[in-house]
């Protein structure tokens, strides 16, 4: 709510098979004030119906889009085994937008706080989105200038056609391949430094129980060698051996 994108009693909503869900966003970010709307009967309120005025004062209230969607889905529908993706089905109502929009919308205001690898992410879905509009222009482009060469024989184009050729890349001077072994002090980095970012928890737990040896033993199950190829016209610098050292010791410590 500080980033000025949703309200106090802004409205979210969702629907699972046919049933309609809404609540209302109150100070702190917390879910309140929900309501259920079965098929074709009008909405009601839920998790509000206390039978006495001492439990009125503790409405239920939610803590996360999840919380709430999983909560609606078990409690009301009994629905157990459902994973629901509440950050992109929950929709915000004043905007018409799923909240996984706004939390992108949020991320672009807060570039200037965000570290470089969710900059670089952000930055390359605008990129990305450049692109597919001006490849959208192009195809317009050119399929007018198919519908006027064939209604129109007789006359030139009467505006320039701007040429949009793709530029020729120069060629690199980085070898095709960086080979480097897995078991070194710099492909135990990678390995780790890659496994800090997509691994579970209880992988990581695992590899610290077991300490460097056991870790090692598994790398040399692997090939010795790895070819590993940088993208085109791309410099991957690894850090320095003793840089690399010191990111392994401190894992395993």
């Amino acid at each position: 709510m500080t980033s000025q994108t949703v309200f106090i009693d802004d409205v979210l909503y969702f629907s699972f098979k046919k049933h309609t869900f809404t609540g209302k966003v109150a100070k702190g970010g917390l879910i309140w004030k929900c309501t259920w709307q079965k098929p074709g009967e009008e909405a009601k309120p839920v998790f509000s119906n206390s039978s006495t005025i001492e439990q009125q004062r503790y409405i239920r209230t939610f803590e996360s889009l999840t919380d709430w969607t999983e909560t609606c889905i078990q409690e009301c529908l009994d629905e157990y085994h459902t994973r629901y993706s509440s950050w992109k089905r929950v929709r915000h109502q004043r905007t018409d937008q799923p909240m996984e929009v706004l939390f992108k919308h949020l991320q672009k205001k807060q570039l200037s706080k965000e570290s470089n690898s969710s900059k670089n992410i952000l930055l390359y879905e605008q990129i990305a989105a450049l692109t597919h509009h001006v490849e959208s222009l192009k195809s317009s482009l050119d399929k007018w200038k198919v519908w006027f060469g064939q209604n129109h024989t007789q006359t030139e184009l009467p505006v320039d056609i701007v040429s949009y050729e793709t530029p020729q890349q120069e060629q690199s001077s980085l070898p095709d391949v960086q080979p480097f072994i897995l078991t070194s002090d710099k492909g135990q980095y990678m390995v780790l430094h890659r496994m800090n970012e997509v691994a579970p928890p209880e992988c990581i737990s695992w590899l610290k129980e077991n300490g460097p040896e056991s870790f090692q033993k598994i790398l040399g199950q692997l090939p010795e060698m790895i070819q590993f190829e940088p993208p085109t016209n791309c410099r991957v610098e690894l850090p320095n051996a003793d840089t690399s050292k010191h990111f392994v010791h401190n894992f395993f410590a």
